[in-house]
């Protein structure tokens, strides 16, 4: 009988811990660095994680130790690729401002959407449209999970 009585409080407990609501722990998209020889961007994004066709808010600082960013020159380009790196959808706006070499920057952009898959990358570049091998800062995440119900 006493076993019987051990065994029905812990079958009680272990349905009450289990039916206990717990606060899903949500994923931040963590941005690092891409490429070597690039400078590093800080980039933090609104609503975190992206949701697909609706405006994200991108912030982007940094501080370039090689070339200067020049005010509608430089660019900054936001680009979606899948996981084979195939490209979704890029955006890409210039500078509002210059930025001389040291100097630290911080920019704010909303950038459109696209539909987005379940899983997918986001690169962030700062670089220069006349060469467009010359890019001075990147840093990119990778986004797994839906994004589409969000």
């Amino acid at each position: 009988m006493k076993n019987f009585i051990f065994a029905f409080i812990l079958f009680a407990l272990l349905l009450t811990v289990n039916a206990a609501p717990f606060k899903l722990n949500k994923r931040s998209t963590s941005f690092v660095p891409w490429g070597r020889g690039y400078d590093t961007l800080k980039v933090s994004i609104t609503p975190d994680p992206p949701v697909s066709e609706k405006d994200e808010k991108y912030d982007v600082s940094g501080t370039l130790t090689r070339l200067n960013i020049t005010k509608d020159k430089s660019f900054l380009k936001f680009m979606y690729t899948g996981l084979n790196y195939y490209v979704i959808y890029f955006y890409t706006s210039t500078f509002n401002e210059s930025y001389k070499v040291g100097d630290p920057f911080s920019v704010s952009a909303n950038v459109p959407t696209p539909q987005l898959p379940d899983s997918y990358y986001i690169f962030v570049t700062v670089g220069d449209p006349i060469n467009l091998l010359n890019t001075y800062a990147s840093a990119f995440a990778k986004v797994t999970g839906s994004s589409n119900f969000l």
